[in-house]
C-alpha cells in the first residue's frame, strides 16, 4: 500500500492526458535489500509494484489507466543506492522515479518535488510536471 497516490492532468495539443502516481515517503528506516525474502525491504516493495504494473492491478482496482511509482527518501546517497539495487535488477524500470529531500519535506508539503526532475535507473531524469 502506498504512502499516497495522487494523479495530474496534463494539457497536450488541446487534449487532457493523465498521469497517476504511488508515493512512497522513505525515511531510511527500512533495509534496501535483505537476504530474508520474508523480511521487509524496499526492494521487496518495488517487486510488488512490479507484479502490480505488469497485472494491471492498477486498472482493475483504482480505476487508473497508468502508475508512476515515486520514492522520496532522505539522502543523496540512499537515493542512488536504491537506484543502483533498482538497475542491478532484470526489469522495466521506466515506472520508478526517486528524490532525495531533507527529512522535513517526508513531513510537509514539499512542492519543489513536482518542479524538479526525478532520477530512474538506467534512464534520462524525468519531469512530472510537463
Amino acid at each position: 500500500m502506498p504512502d499516497g497516490m495522487f494523479g495530474i492532468e496534463y494539457a497536450q495539443g488541446g487534449a487532457k492526458a493523465y498521469r497517476f502516481f504511488a508515493l512512497e515517503a522513505d525515511r531510511g528506516t527500512m533495509s534496501i535489500v535483505r537476504s530474508n525474502q520474508n523480511q521487509t525491504s524496499f526492494m521487496g516493495k518495488v517487486a510488488a509494484y512490479r507484479e502490480v504494473i505488469a497485472r494491471q492491478v492498477h486498472k482493475a482496482h483504482w480505476g487508473i489507466p497508468n502508475l508512476l511509482v515515486l520514492t522520496v527518501t532522505t539522502s543523496e546517497s540512499r537515493m542512488r543506492e536504491m537506484i543502483r539495487c533498482l538497475g542491478d535488477q532484470s526489469g522495466e524500470c521506466a515506472a520508478f522515479l526517486f528524490a532525495a529531500a531533507g527529512d522535513a519535506a517526508l513531513k510537509i508539503p514539499a512542492p519543489s518535488l513536482l518542479a524538479e526532475p526525478w532520477a530512474r535507473a538506467g534512464l534520462p531524469p524525468l519531469r512530472i510536471d510537463a
